[in-house]
């Protein structure tokens, strides 16, 4: 596939956009045609095993609302520690595994491994407290849904925590990082929101449920990326003046 660069124009203000970089899929993909999405069978990460049901999932991407979008979530040649989160309110749980759904130019792991992080006390410039992280396996399973001319990919991977009660946010990251694998240099991953209305799980713990964005607080889908774009702990809707779906479509495994 032949590297893939559109211009856009963004809000002035935007730091980031202002720079010309595609943090978000629809940046990068301005003018492809749509696809509407596929509902989602096994395997899915809610259907690995009946002994870890997923006990969070914000839902699939929903191409019939207007925020639908995919927001820079890659550690990649290209792209290093780029890295979206997805707040949570943890009623305080044993945790096995989690996952992310990606919009991707290359479905390909290189390594096979997702790097994970979960955060507490998480503020504007700020990352709190790192209560558990890792770099670690991962599966990789097409969702055979499509945004953009964008395939999505489900990438899970086991995240062994004890999450406390109360807000949570936490991102699960693609990697693709072996420098002989041109895909690493030209792929982009994007994580996919989503406004909970298919096929959620627990939808009640997601903290932003509003479509466009809230007049005040620190909530919704965060974004890390201080090495590529600049950018250290801004909320995508407040600070990036993008609005987002409910949430992330990502999600827990007991």
């Amino acid at each position: 596939m032949n590297k893939i660069f559109f211009a856009i124009v963004l809000v002035a203000a935007l730091s980031v956009a202002a720079m010309g970089q595609e943090i978000t899929a629809r940046a990068a993909a301005k003018g492809k045609a749509h696809n509407w999405p596929v509902t989602l069978a096994a395997p899915h990460a809610c259907t690995v095993s009946p002994n870890h049901p997923c006990i969070y999932y914000g839902g699939d991407m929903n191409l019939r609302d207007s925020n639908q979008n995919g927001l820079s979530n890659e550690n990649t040649l290209m792209v290093p520690k780029s890295y979206t989160y997805t707040e949570v309110v943890s009623p305080g749980v044993h945790i096995s595994a989690s996952f992310s759904n990606n919009l991707a130019f290359f479905g390909v792991l290189d390594p096979q491994t997702a790097t994970w992080q979960y955060r507490t006390g998480v503020s504007e410039g700020n990352g709190g407290t790192l209560i558990g992280s890792g770099d670690t396996p991962a599966q990789i399973t097409d969702t055979h849904r499509n945004y953009l001319g964008f395939e999505e990919f489900e990438v899970l991977t086991k995240t062994p925590l004890q999450v406390p009660v109360g807000l949570v946010w936490f991102a699960v990251t693609p990697d693709c990082t072996n420098p002989g694998n041109s895909d690493c240099t030209d792929g982009r991953y994007y994580n996919s929101t989503t406004d909970g209305t298919m096929n959620a799980i627990n939808g009640m713990h997601s903290v932003f449920s509003s479509s466009s964005c809230p007049g005040s607080g620190f909530r919704g889908p965060v974004f890390d990326s201080e090495v590529h774009f600049g950018v250290t702990f801004e909320n995508w809707c407040n600070d990036q003046k993008l609005p987002a779906s409910s949430t992330m479509s990502s999600g827990v495994l007991k």
